[in-house]
């Protein structure tokens, strides 16, 4: 994943999506804690076939880690036609349920570049560390 330089616009084709499958070409974004929150690396780190192998052999990867890799926009499932319905509905259902947001920016090698930050600023990074990506429907198919 190209990252720009510090200060250089990001378009919207540079976008990283902070739920990602485990495959290789993705970086790990972070790790499940024991409270259930994800905890972030404070540098995404590359994924390949070997680590994939790997975490795939303890069960479904995405139950347990946070994988980040390029926005697909229109080839996404999630994609509403201009933006990431993912973190729509994670705000929506946090502010249903009154739940308070952080105040500080928790560490993000992504941020940058993440596109639920570029679509909700601050909200989604409170929002980030509650998002656990369930793909048992992909593994199924």
């Amino acid at each position: 994943m190209a990252r720009p330089e510090k200060g250089q616009a990001v378009t919207g084709a540079e976008r990283t999506c902070p739920s990602a499958r485990c495959a290789p070409g993705a970086t790990l974004l972070g790790v499940k804690g024991p409270d259930g929150r994800v905890k972030n690396l404070r540098t995404a780190m590359p994924l390949d076939e070997a680590f994939v192998a790997q975490a795939q052999a303890h069960g479904m990867p995405e139950q347990r880690m946070r994988f980040a890799s390029n926005c697909e926009t229109k080839g996404c499932s999630q994609w509403t036609g201009t933006r990431c319905g993912v973190i729509d509905k994670v705000l929506g259902q946090l502010a249903a349920l009154n739940a308070p947001l952080r105040s500080d920016l928790p560490p993000c090698p992504i941020r940058n570049t993440c596109r639920w930050f570029s679509q909700t600023g601050r909200a989604a990074c409170s929002a980030c560390e509650l998002v656990i990506t369930d793909n048992s429907q992909i593994a199924a198919e």
